[in-house]
């Protein structure tokens, strides 16, 4: 990362601190990084791409439910030197184009096969976090061949009383539901929405900061800009689409590829309860990562590399 970004995220954290507003605009990418566009399954989906590493293994990084690709930034430059990684924002995320009426359960899933199509990768190795863990795991399941490996971050193995898998699940994707008095909707109509786009960037930093201390000051800038880029599904034909994803059923057990999951740090009847479900794993672990909430990544970045890095190494 660049002097200029250093010295941004370095007030970031002092304004958090003083209880200031941030007043900073959006962040860029990181120093050699780029992005595109390619056509996959009826859209064009976004991307960025790290620093490359040719002759290293592709990484393919699918982000969770409000969450966008640059997201995955800060554990995406501890493991660049590594691998040749790659990370779309999701349909109806990011730069990448909006739900619409004729999607269905499988679309995000379709979206990032044919990502893969379209880009010539052969056995990426494929990341998720979240909604984008289950639809790694739904193509670990249903499209055995295409990965080299398969990482779940936080994927949702026990369903826990009074939780479904309805848009309002999806909301623990998030740390919080407002900024301020500011609330953000996962769905809604598109004027809504759109108008929530236009909160203060620097209201969401500062929310982020108070709520996600443990976050690094990039992490929270990524996060908030998240939210400024966020369409979201703008029906409930559209919002079904996007909870249609979370459907895994019995996706883990089909898995043939290595497969690492990563679990936030829980009480050990919650731990128990994720073991026994991880069970059904042909060739995979399961860890659970002390101290990491939800967003493993961002909670306990250096630990989380450091288990894939340990993981991979042994395929």
């Amino acid at each position: 990362m660049n002097l200029k970004w250093v010295g941004l995220f370095a007030f970031a954290t002092f304004a958090w601190l003083t209880g200031a507003a941030l007043a900073a605009p959006p962040p860029g990418i990181s120093d050699g990084w780029s992005d595109g566009f390619v056509y996959a399954n009826g859209i064009r989906v976004h991307y960025y791409h790290a620093v490359p590493a040719p002759g290293k293994p592709v990484m393919v990084m699918v982000h969770g439910a409000t969450d966008i690709a640059l997201t995955w930034a800060m554990l995406a430059q501890l493991l660049q030197k590594s691998y040749d990684i790659y990370m779309p924002d999701t349909r109806g995320h990011g730069l990448s184009d909006p739900f619409t009426d004729v999607d269905k359960g499988d679309t995000l899933i379709k979206d990032t096969v044919e990502f893969v199509h379209a880009m010539n990768f052969s056995k990426p190795i494929l990341v998720g976090h979240s909604m984008g863990a289950a639809t790694v795991m739904r193509i670990g399941a249903e499209y055995p061949d295409l990965p080299k490996a398969v990482i779940l971050l936080d994927p949702l193995l026990v369903r826990m009383p009074g939780r479904g898998l309805g848009v309002s699940a999806l909301a623990t994707a998030s740390p919080g539901a407002t900024a301020g008095n500011l609330t953000f909707a996962m769905s809604g109509p598109p004027a809504m929405l759109a108008a929530q786009n236009n909160y203060a960037f620097e209201d969401w930093v500062a929310k982020c900061g108070r709520d996600t201390p443990i976050w690094d000051a990039a992490d929270c800038q990524y996060w908030a800009l998240s939210r400024k880029q966020y369409h979201g599904p703008y029906t409930t034909i559209q919002a079904q689409a996007m909870t249609g994803t979370m459907s895994t059923a019995d996706a883990l057990a089909r898995i043939t590829a290595p497969t690492l999951i990563l679990k936030a740090d829980a009480p050990p009847e919650t731990r128990k309860a994720n073991e026994e479900a991880a069970r059904v794993m042909k060739n995979g672990r399961l860890v659970h990562v002390d101290g990491a909430g939800h967003n493993i990544h961002r909670d306990e970045r250096a630990r989380t590399a450091e288990l894939l890095t340990q993981f991979l190494d042994k395929l």
